[in-house]
């Protein structure tokens, strides 16, 4: 029986003072977990190559796409970088790829430092390597506006990310660490020539790519999560 010192004014029973400690310490822990909890839940699931986290999504240009698959790419003995291809819906082969609707990203996270004229002479080599002799010779003009926007960079290093954007009514866009590329008179990198785009994916999921990077940006090489 409690002492009528401890009844409330309306003659309601009240919680005996040790209980209403223990609620109440466990209810302060508890909303002092919340904030991390949340944290915990709000962070987007991501997969990790070569130490780099590649988000499962993201927002380009106001769409949001869909990571693909990534892979790393090589030159010679050195990894280049890790390349990720995010689409609005996945798709598994090449010619699925080449017909979607909406926008198409590469992403290249760069692992190595490369100047400007590398970036360049790697670009030409893989690009004439995809296109037939016609495309390439039709696409002179393209491909003279990308090495510009190349040459403009003059150098990337590791941590950088480049992103090599194709947007339906405004053509193939690219930024370097969120910088817009920018070609001749330093206007805006903008080809409006989807030929030109379907020729660069070629170079990461056609043909003549790498089997293991091809495989990997087609979802077909099971990615390890981030943090596993």
């Amino acid at each position: 029986m409690l002492d009528p010192s401890e009844q409330d004014p309306l003659n309601v029973t009240l919680t005996p003072p040790s209980v209403s400690r223990r609620d109440l310490l466990g209810a302060a822990a508890t909303s002092a977990l919340l904030p991390w909890a949340s944290s915990v839940q709000a962070a987007p699931p991501a997969v990790e190559l070569e130490g780099v986290e590649l988000p499962e999504t993201t927002t380009a240009y106001g769409q949001k796409l869909v990571l693909n698959g990534a892979g790393v790419r090589k030159r010679g003995y050195f990894k280049a970088d890790v390349t990720a291809l995010y689409l609005p819906e996945k798709r598994t082969t090449p010619d699925a790829i080449y017909k979607l609707n909406g926008i198409r990203r590469i992403q290249l996270n760069i692992l190595r430092e490369f100047t400007s004229s590398t970036i360049t002479r790697i670009f030409l080599a893989d690009f004439k390597q995809s296109a037939t002799e016609e495309e390439f010779k039709r696409l002179i003009g393209p491909i003279g506006q990308i090495g510009a926007a190349y040459a403009n960079v003059k150098r990337v290093s590791k941590g950088d990310v480049v992103n090599l954007d194709w947007v339906p009514g405004v053509g193939w866009m690219a930024t370097h660490n969120g910088k817009s590329l920018t070609g001749d008179g330093g206007n805006t990198l903008s080809i409006n020539d989807e030929l030109a785009f379907q020729v660069y994916l070629r170079m990461y999921i056609g043909q003549n790519a790498p089997e293991d990077l091809r495989n990997g940006l087609l979802g077909l090489t099971r990615l390890p999560r981030a943090g596993d």
